[in-house]
């Protein structure tokens, strides 16, 4: 069975079969018994069962991928249900499955009916209140669900339980993968668990997960219409942004999940992956990100700081979700793996840019002690706690300064802890803005990016910032690629910010500068034409602090010669 969308039926499934043609895969039982003679039938009955979906788990040896043979049926947790009359599609009665999933509904006697999962979690009443949905990107992003076959409701109470089977044959799959929203929701299920044992009474804002078995990881393309959505990743659209069909429209937020085998990089049973991005949604939505996105992986590649923060912060959160410090991304269809050990340190270039320190701070703040460097075990609370309060009022970018200056502040008991974490990073430097690190990365050249933030003042001497690439350019996220000058405006006044291209700062003039007026993660003001010069003409500043965010748009693609501007603010 295709999970299929809300405004259509499985294929194949006839529901004027006998009922007891279904049973082994839909219903345990159907019907209900007749009424004695002479007896009137009751005007209701009650249908009750268990909502459960096919989880292929992973092969407990690493490298191995997912195991199809040590497939599980699991409890479909707090999904909607419904009871829907077989003839005019009316929805007559709507429950929601329990932790164990199992539901129940009262329904008109002796009606045709059959019952309805939908791949939804929503409460909306009272806080706590969530909305999340599976919907079909490449179906004009309708809804998943599964139905169970017709029947009638009979005199009696009566037992209709549904399963949505993997689909999975010996070697692929052979049938239609009703389980991947299931267990989709079942991860965000644990994942929004968490976040209530830190806040119980949270209020999360709607979240949509867009899969479909098309979604492949295209290079270059982002149509969620043709499946073609490059990786799965939590994406916000701003500025209507329009995606690259031949038709260009804009798309809605959401998380948005591989699921095609041929390509062999499916998503959907891989917890991991999918508690990362919802990680990203968390910081998002209850916190504050300011990462540029854009590729990373591991420690390969000295980030920015902001991407950096984010990557390890999605990491460390997933395995807080799932209380497995092991991340798997199953590849090659179900043969293998990618796996990341946070509770192993990984030497390789580890710092305040480097999305594998971040990650094994962050773990082993919430795990228990058990390493030289690891003599502390906050649990989540206090971790949620800095990401929703000093994580989002920051001057600074967000990065792990940010966070564990705040969590410092929050946690003074824990102190020597906390610091015997973050040296063990390579990280020195203090307070939000990481003034003094003296870690640059360690490259074979002086790569100029230290001090992370250079002070420049109100109508004073241009800064020299050089856009530079000595760790790569992709996305213009590493380390390098963005200059940070911290501007401290002391006054509401008008200022004019300009970038020009510059033979000083011991490279090349910048062909393209642009820039970014920062306020706690607010975008204040850009400029981002093209041309060898950049001015922000007359903006309006209110007293605050400021960051201003200056690099070279050819940096992309660019060699790691340093490509360097001139930078001036002016104003009464």
């Amino acid at each position: 069975m295709t999970p299929q969308p809300m405004n259509s039926r499985y294929l194949g499934m006839v529901r004027s079969a006998a009922c007891a043609g279904f049973a082994a895969v839909l219903l345990a039982a159907c019907g209900g018994g007749g009424g004695g003679s002479g007896t009137p039938p009751p005007a209701n009955v009650t249908i009750s069962g268990r909502i459960t979906f096919d989880r292929i788990p992973f092969d407990a040896t690493l490298d191995n991928g997912l195991n199809p043979a040590g497939t599980v049926q699991l409890p479909a947790r707090e999904v909607t249900v419904q009871a829907i009359d077989a003839s005019s599609n009316a929805v007559l009665a709507t429950a929601t499955t329990d932790a164990n999933g199992t539901y129940s509904v009262a329904v008109p006697s002796n009606r045709q009916l059959f019952i309805r999962a939908r791949a939804e979690m929503v409460k909306n009443d009272v806080a706590p209140t969530w909305n999340f949905t599976v919907r079909n990107n490449t179906n004009s992003d309708a809804l998943y669900a599964v139905d169970g076959a017709a029947a009638s409701s009979g005199t009696a109470n009566s037992t209709r339980n549904l399963n949505a089977p993997s689909g999975f044959g010996t070697n692929s799959y052979t049938g239609e993968r009703a389980a991947a929203p299931f267990a989709i929701l079942d991860t965000v299920f644990k994942a929004k668990e968490l976040v209530r044992g830190a806040s119980p009474n949270a209020v999360f804002p709607a979240l949509s997960l867009f899969w479909s078995e098309n979604n492949r990881p295209t290079a270059g393309r982002f149509c969620p219409d043709d499946g073609d959505i490059g990786t799965t990743s939590y994406i916000v659209f701003t500025g209507g942004e329009r995606d690259g069909c031949t038709v260009p429209q804009t798309n809605p937020d959401g998380i948005y999940i591989l699921g095609n085998f041929a390509v062999g990089d499916t998503d959907e049973f891989d917890e991991a992956v999918i508690a990362h991005e919802y990680g990203h949604y968390i910081e998002d939505r209850f916190g504050r990100s300011d990462s540029v996105g854009g590729e990373h992986g591991g420690s390969e590649t000295p980030l920015d700081l902001r991407v950096a923060f984010g990557e390890g912060w999605g990491n460390a959160f997933s395995s807080m979700v799932r209380g497995d410090p092991i991340y798997r991304d199953s590849q090659q269809g179900v043969t293998s793996d990618f796996q990341i050990d946070m509770e192993s340190d990984d030497p390789l270039n580890e710092g305040w840019f480097s999305e594998a320190s971040v990650e094994e701070i962050l773990w082993d703040l919430f795990d228990p002690a058990n390493e030289p460097n690891d003599t502390i075990e906050l649990g989540f609370t206090p971790i949620f706690n800095v990401m929703t309060s000093a994580q989002v009022n920051t001057d600074a970018v967000t990065s792990i300064f940010s966070f564990v200056t705040g969590l410092r502040a929050a946690n003074p008991g824990s102190l020597a802890a906390i610091n015997a974490l973050v040296s063990g990073e390579g990280i020195n430097g203090t307070g939000d803005f990481g003034d003094g690190e003296t870690n640059d990365g360690n490259p074979s050249v002086d790569n100029g990016v230290l001090p992370i933030y250079r002070d420049i003042s109100l109508n004073a001497a241009g800064t020299i910032v050089c856009s530079r690439s000595p760790f790569g350019n992709t996305s213009s996220n590493k380390l390098g690629n963005r200059g940070f000058l911290r501007f401290v405006n002391d006054a509401q006044r008008l200022v004019t910010i300009t970038a020009a291209a510059s033979n000083a700062g011991g490279g090349v003039p910048a062909t393209d500068p642009d820039m970014f007026v920062l306020r706690r993660g607010t975008l204040a003001a850009f400029g981002a034409g093209t041309g060898s010069s950049e001015t922000i003409s007359q903006i309006a500043l209110v007293p605050a602090t400021y960051i201003i965010e200056v690099f070279d748009f050819d940096v992309d693609g660019a060699p790691a010669t340093p490509r360097c501007m001139t930078v001036s603010v002016t104003g009464n």
